[in-house]
């Protein structure tokens, strides 16, 4: 084995297990909260965050996973009474998919800071979750190039970001969207104004993002 795979692989490793550790979570259910199946509670978190609603084929994106598949959940849900589908009035072709009142106060209880990932996070402290969310983007951001997700919300992603730009070593970064400084641990992993970076922008900010010693 080539020693330079053995951390990657570790991490890969790492990574798997905490993934695993989330999905048998959410299965058996906890504070209130019925056992769900992680898609179901990935959705209820996505509509959460958009009370107007979001189309079922941009969901499918974000997620990563078909339309059929997506279907498949949305029809449970709604059996059991969590959401609402109505046509788009802009293309009666497609569904805009909402939380019910009944979705929102279950989708409120999986917030939880007890709950999930963040449960686990909460140990952490603020330079470690700053270190774990500047991995993220550049994850998030390779895995969008080898094709294996598309419309993540990350600030890597997005044409209002400026890696290193505010020339504070504390709150290194810019957002031109809010036009304030920001440090890693602000970083978003999905931001509701994030506008997508062309080609060009998203090149030049990875290459800055990824210096070890920046300007």
């Amino acid at each position: 084995m080539s020693d330079d795979l053995r951390p990657c692989e570790q991490a890969a490793a790492g990574l798997e297990q905490l993934a695993a550790l989330m999905r048998a979570q959410a299965w058996r259910g906890e504070a209130g909260t019925p056992p769900l199946p992680p898609t179901q509670a990935q959705v209820l978190r996505m509509l959460a965050a958009a009370p107007q609603g979001l189309r079922a084929r941009d969901v499918a994106g974000r997620l990563s996973i078909s339309p059929a598949s997506l279907s498949d959940s949305l029809k449970a849900m709604e059996a059991k009474g969590w959401i609402r589908r109505t046509v788009d009035a802009d293309d009666r072709r497609a569904w805009v998919v909402r939380l019910s009142r009944a979705g929102r106060s279950l989708a409120t209880r999986l917030q939880h800071p007890a709950q999930g990932m963040t449960g686990l996070l909460r140990a952490l402290d603020n330079e470690d979750v700053g270190a774990l969310l500047r991995v993220t983007q550049l994850l998030v951001a390779e895995a969008q190039q080898q094709g294996m997700a598309t419309g993540l919300r990350t600030c890597l992603g997005c044409r209002f970001f400026q890696p290193f730009a505010s020339g504070d070593a504390a709150r290194p970064h810019f957002c031109g969207f809010v036009g304030a400084a920001f440090g890693d641990a602000e970083l978003r992993a999905d931001c509701a104004e994030q506008i997508p970076a062309d080609e060009d922008l998203l090149s030049a900010n990875q290459e800055r993002f990824r210096l070890r010693n920046p300007p």
